[in-house]
């Protein structure tokens, strides 16, 4: 009975020690797989991808490559709709289905440079004082390679996934979104299991180096561009007439400078400030705790609303951005045009902010088209698991910062992902001060710092560990 009993235990321990849910998964090598990583994103960021005209088979295949050789399976798709020389790219790490998938997505495409102004070749991939140079290394190939590596590390750690993790790179984002409307559309079968989405974001508040909030973007606003045509009667510029439409454009250009759009606090917005109000002493956080009754004092309002970012948080927005008229100086043009980049809150009616702009203008001569038609509304629930790994994740990196919901006043294809039914969060990986960031990303000398690399590819893995 005893040799029995002797028996039995040993085949469960031996049991215990082989399942894999006991097994003690590796931890990577940080150090090692940060240069790894570093090393990856310079190579990408040599892959110019300029958009127009994007070029993203190229960024494809050199994901696809990577993902090949770890042994993911990855499919370069959609060139047919795209066009000449424009791809998407899909993967998938298989976990054991226990739990539904989560996606990764980035954008392989980035906006175009005026190479004059800047200091390096914005296509080298140059390491220098401490960062990694080039276009795209903060928007979005930096995080596209924190998506693909802390995959790759998952693998390699053999930890126990209970979701796939499914691998997004798009064409196309920084134009017209083409690449993700393509994916959507043509492949929205390889989503039908996914439950939750990451991908770019509103930018972390970092002052003096240390992380004061994290932000997850659960809300976007939305793109809806016109573009406003005058006709007028072309003639020698020399004698003027009351038919060149130039003037006439710009008087309605003057009247919609002057229109103050309405102040909304959407819920997210409303928490946000809520939460960042702690950084604030007396009268400030008070106004920031109610942030909707603070727009009734002309104070606080007026503080409030001085900073561009909030500003955008709380209205619809209008920004006068391209005129044109005659290609000569001496000729009066037979049209005048201007565009206008107008982004409206989620929950505002695009019908009605149209309505609203004709009236202001009040004038018929004046004809609006609609350049870009508004995505689907996006606002994701923040009482999900996903939200919940997001942050755990983010405290582990900062201990004394917490995680709130800037409204996201960029376009992202989030929406186009979310009509599916995919809660989708936007994060940022990345520990940069604001003034650094704003001066990289669309700007010149873009770069991304070292220490950045091993900080959001730490995040990104931590967030993939604890949502399985």
């Amino acid at each position: 009975m005893r040799s029995i009993r002797h028996s039995f235990a040993m085949l469960l321990a031996c049991a215990l020690v082989s399942s894999p849910v006991h097994a003690q998964a590796a931890q990577p090598d940080w150090p090692s797989l940060t240069a790894e990583t570093e090393q990856v994103l310079r190579d990408y960021l040599r892959i110019d991808t300029s958009n127009p005209p994007g070029n993203e088979i190229e960024t494809a295949r050199f994901l696809k490559r990577i993902l090949d050789r770890e042994g993911i399976e990855a499919t370069i798709m959609d060139t047919v709709v795209l066009g000449r020389g424009r791809a998407n790219l899909y993967a998938r790490l298989k976990g054991n289905g226990t739990k539904k998938a989560i996606a990764l997505l980035h954008h392989m495409d980035v906006v175009p440079v005026t190479r004059q102004y800047w200091s390096v070749d914005p296509f080298e991939g140059l390491v220098k004082d401490g960062y990694i140079w080039g276009r795209g290394a903060i928007d979005m190939k930096g995080e596209g390679i924190m998506h693909l590596m802390a995959m790759i590390a998952l693998k390699r750690s053999g930890v126990t996934l209970n979701r796939d993790i499914v691998y997004i790179a798009n064409a196309d984002e920084e134009f017209t979104s083409t690449g993700g409307l393509a994916f959507v559309n043509n492949h929205a079968d390889l989503l039908r299991d996914v439950e939750y989405l990451i991908t770019e974001a509103t930018e972390n508040s970092v002052k003096n180096g240390k992380v004061q909030y994290f932000a997850v973007g659960v809300a976007e606003k939305r793109t809806f561009w016109q573009k406003l045509s005058v006709k007028g009667i072309p003639s020698h510029g020399s004698r003027p007439t009351q038919n060149n439409p130039v003037p006439r454009l710009i008087a309605a250009l003057e009247k919609i400078a002057r229109y103050e759009t309405p102040i909304h606090a959407t819920p997210g917005v409303q928490k946000y400030f809520r939460d960042i109000s702690r950084l604030y002493s007396q009268p400030q956080r008070g106004w920031l705790a109610d942030v909707t009754r603070a727009m009734k004092n002309p104070t606080a309002r007026r503080w409030i609303l001085s900073d561009v970012y909030w500003n955008a948080y709380l209205r619809n927005t209008i920004s006068l951005t391209a005129l044109n008229g005659s290609n000569k100086t001496n000729v009066i043009p037979a049209e005048a045009t201007a565009e206008i980049d107008v982004r409206l809150l989620p929950d505002t009616d695009p019908a009605e902010m149209l309505r609203t702009l004709k009236r202001i203008v009040a004038d018929t001569a004046v004809h609006f088209s609609t350049i870009l038609q508004p995505k689907t509304p996006l606002e994701s629930p923040i009482d999900t698991e996903l939200f919940r790994a997001i942050e755990k994740a983010a405290l582990e990196r900062e201990p004394g910062a917490f995680v709130t919901t800037p409204m996201q006043t960029g376009a992202t294809d989030r929406p186009t992902y979310r009509k599916l039914g995919i809660i989708t969060y936007a994060i940022d990986p990345f520990r940069i001060e604001q003034s650094e960031r704003q001066r990289g990303i669309h700007g010149n000398d873009e770069r991304l710092s070292r220490e950045n690399v091993g900080f959001g590819l730490r995040y990104v893995y931590d967030i993939l560990r604890y949502i399985q």
